[in-house]
């Protein structure tokens, strides 16, 4: 099997960049640069600042850098207005994160807005208790802000991505997003510790046409098995899985590193060459185009 040929062909769909709050290891120029010839394309994310701008920043490259917005509280939450310009500025498809680090749930779980395994030194990190958490949800139904950012992404055919909002929150999404007639979907790494997805509720979600992400840092950051992982894969199906590298931290390797490190791993505990193709190629594929 050649790892390398594949990852020419592979879109990581999950690439952290700064300038940021968080210390990150590209910028999108610098990471254009270092994966020019390695990857075919990364999807690169902030917690803090839409990155549609970055990408055109970056200039001329053959890597295709896919830019996106996260529904934090720094972009205004559930804000429609930050999608649209977004989208308005993008001549591809954009990813749009529901909240992440401002999401009710990933607050009630951390006692920190920024994790500090995210960072090698010390941050100014809030405490979860001062931040105000956003949920989808209202009163036990999917809130009229979380449909009209729904209601733009539809407009502009963006890739929908649940974030790091709960099961529960993320099933009323995707629901929501099946009757819009959205069709790209990503539920984001459920298998985090702080979302903690069952693989029976993934398989669902992945029926209603979201396809389940499989990030590297599961692995490398937050200390998943990769037994797990891999009965994830399987159980879901690697038709209805992405792989992603979640990476850009200041202390990690560069995406096609890291997704090279968790591909031979993956191939050590049975996952085959056919499965990589699907999962880094062609379903990323799909949701591009």
């Amino acid at each position: 099997m050649n790892i390398k040929n594949i990852l020419k062909q592979s879109i990581d769909l999950h690439v952290h960049i700064g300038p940021e709050i968080i210390p990150r290891k590209f910028t999108a120029a610098t990471l254009a640069k270092e994966e020019e010839g390695k990857l075919k394309g990364v999807g690169i994310k902030s917690h803090f600042f839409p990155t549609v701008p970055f990408v055109r920043e970056a200039g001329k490259t053959k890597l295709e850098m896919i830019g996106s917005v996260t529904l934090n509280n720094y972009l205004g939450g559930l804000n429609p207005d930050v999608v649209k310009a977004s989208a308005e500025l993008s001549k591809t498809p954009i990813i749009v994160w529901f909240p992440t680090i401002s999401s009710e749930n990933f607050l009630s779980k951390s006692e920190y807005e920024i994790r500090p395994e995210w960072a090698d030194r010390n941050l100014k990190a809030r405490p979860s208790s001062i931040v105000k958490g956003i949920s989808v949800m209202e009163n036990g139904k999917l809130s009229e802000d979380a449909i009209q950012v729904l209601k733009i992404i539809k407009e502009y055919g963006c890739i929908l991505a649940t974030g790091h909002i709960s099961p529960e929150e993320s099933e009323a999404l995707v629901k929501e997003a099946g009757k819009l007639s959205i069709d790209k979907i990503i539920v984001t790494h459920p298998i985090y510790q702080l979302i903690n997805m069952s693989k029976e509720k993934q398989k669902e979600l992945a029926e209603l046409g979201a396809f389940i992400e499989v990030s590297a840092s599961m692995y490398y950051i937050d200390k998943i098995s990769m037994e797990k992982i891999v009965q994830q894969i399987k159980f879901v199906g690697p038709e209805n899985c992405i792989l992603t590298s979640d990476s850009g931290q200041e202390f990690s390797q560069s995406p096609s590193k890291v997704l090279e490190g968790f591909m031979n791993r993956l191939v050590d505990n049975g996952i085959i060459e056919k499965e990589l193709m699907q999962m880094l190629i062609y379903n990323p594929a799909k949701l591009l185009s």
